[in-house]
């Protein structure tokens, strides 16, 4: 049991219309008792403060007769609270200086400053929360996307605790069968077959592979994704750039070479996070800042997740110059054709189309007209980035899991195969038990039954004070 009581400020840094103050420990309602005045100026008491458990009640928080703030404060006895201890949540008005003033006069009636995640870290070890869905709770603090939000609270709910359990059920069901088998070897029974109990066990690891290709391209979606816009000087990309955002963020001018260092931009799309980078226009110069500049579009151009090439169909067209001086920039890339309003009787977007499939290329140039000046073919082009950076796929076809937990259904997998090929090589029942066993101990570190203090520790840390 742990005795000491903790207090931390749970509300972002700021000013807000409301600032919280939370309490959790043994020495909760005395320290609740200390400050709490009812509207009649008297001490709210014991009996009132119990009676009014898990309810907002109005008083005023006072300290050696100073009034701090008129608040309301709702109270949680153990174990029916957030963290199974005896917990008050304070709720002051939302300025920073006072909720510390009254954090410290809280200090000084024997609190003491909680420790990133503790709050969770309690409700953990007293039984409120599993591992795994404590672990949630600091995605879903982070989250920075939709699909991020979606995929933690699908773990917040108990996800990965349903899936860990229904592995555990699994492994128990094919130990006991594998101990029957030694335990009555002698008597007439009969036991599952060879091929049916790897059957068995190539269906668990099978789930645990697909948990954690699933996890693997979850991650890669909430990876912010880099999209460079690519190009000589002057075809339009700082233009572009401002109306993909919807406000002017890079400086226009008629002038080439106007863009000396990549610019970025982080936006959502689609709930996804992306970063958006105006580049330097690629051409021949003499000017030593403007070829850093270049220097630098071109390493951001080959670490881009999408490439968007513009070009300025204002000018005279001539493919086979453009393709020899362009092509190694030109895989993976979505060429935009701008200026299309004003573009010269040379251009052709069929005829360009048609040189590039006469090319063979690896993979198909998709070519799109755009003017940044009337707007024509930016909701299209929009589109494209939505369908080549987001997924259609439901959030079930993916599942969030953190380093530790990719380790331990890693172990899964590979003492289920240790397993399969003892069976393979008709090694002793005990020997297999033992990989067996292993499995549920490492299902068990997984839901956090069996953990240590670094472990702990070190998932905790993570998580903000006062959660």
């Amino acid at each position: 049991m742990i005795v000491d009581t903790i207090a931390a400020i749970s509300t972002a840094p700021g000013m807000g219309a409301i600032g919280i103050i939370r309490v959790s420990g043994t020495q909760t309602i005395p320290i609740c008792l200390h400050f709490l005045f009812s509207s009649n100026k008297q001490k709210i008491t014991l009996q009132e403060l119990e009676s009014n458990h898990r309810k907002m009640v109005y008083s005023e928080f006072k300290s050696s007769d100073k009034l701090i703030d008129k608040i309301v404060f709702a109270f949680f006895k153990g174990p029916n609270s957030y963290t199974g201890e005896d917990l008050v949540e304070f709720h002051f008005h939302g300025n920073g200086i006072l909720l510390k003033q009254a954090l410290n006069e809280i200090f000084k009636m024997g609190a003491r400053p909680a420790e990133p995640g503790e709050f969770t870290k309690r409700a953990y070890l007293n039984g409120k929360l599993n591992l795994p869905e404590a672990e949630a709770i600091g995605r879903l603090i982070h989250s920075r996307s939709q699909f991020e939000l979606e995929l933690a609270q699908k773990n917040f709910f108990g996800e990965i605790s349903k899936l860990s359990s229904r592995l555990r059920s699994e492994l128990i069901g094919i130990k006991a069968e594998c101990e029957a088998e030694i335990d009555f070897s002698t008597e007439d029974l009969t036991f599952e077959s060879l091929e049916e109990r790897r059957g068995r066990i190539a269906k668990i690891r099978g789930i645990c592979n697909s948990l954690l290709s699933k996890a693997a391209r979850a991650e890669s979606m909430i990876g912010k994704s880099k999209v460079v816009l690519f190009g000589e000087p002057n075809v339009g990309k700082s233009s572009l750039m401002n109306a993909i955002l919807g406000r002017e963020r890079s400086i226009i001018s008629d002038r080439p070479g106007t863009t000396r260092d990549f610019i970025s931009e982080d936006l959502n799309l689609k709930g996804v996070p992306l970063q958006l980078v105006d580049t330097a226009g690629v051409r021949e110069t003499e000017d030593e800042i403007e070829r850093k500049g270049i220097e630098q579009s071109l390493r951001e151009s080959l670490s881009a997740n999408l490439r968007l090439f513009l070009l300025d169909t204002s000018k005279p067209w001539n493919f086979s110059s453009f393709y020899e001086k362009n092509k190694s920039y030109l895989s993976g890339t979505i060429l935009l054709a701008n200026k299309i309003d004003i573009a010269d009787e040379s251009w052709s977007t069929e005829n360009t189309r048609l040189e590039f499939q006469k090319l063979d290329l690896d993979q198909a140039i998709q070519i799109l007209e755009i003017s940044c000046k009337t707007g024509q073919g930016i909701p299209e082009l929009i589109q494209i980035l939505e369908e080549r950076l987001t997924s259609s796929d439901p959030t079930e076809e993916y599942i969030l899991l953190e380093d530790r937990q990719k380790y331990h259904f890693q172990m899964i997998s590979d003492c289920l195969a240790k397993a399969d090929e003892l069976m393979l090589m008709t090694a002793p029942a005990e020997i297999v038990v033992k990989e067996i066993d292993e499995a549920l101990r490492q299902v068990g570190t997984l839901l956090g039954a069996v953990s240590n203090e670094e472990v702990l520790g070190r998932i905790f840390s993570t998580f903000c004070v006062g959660k």
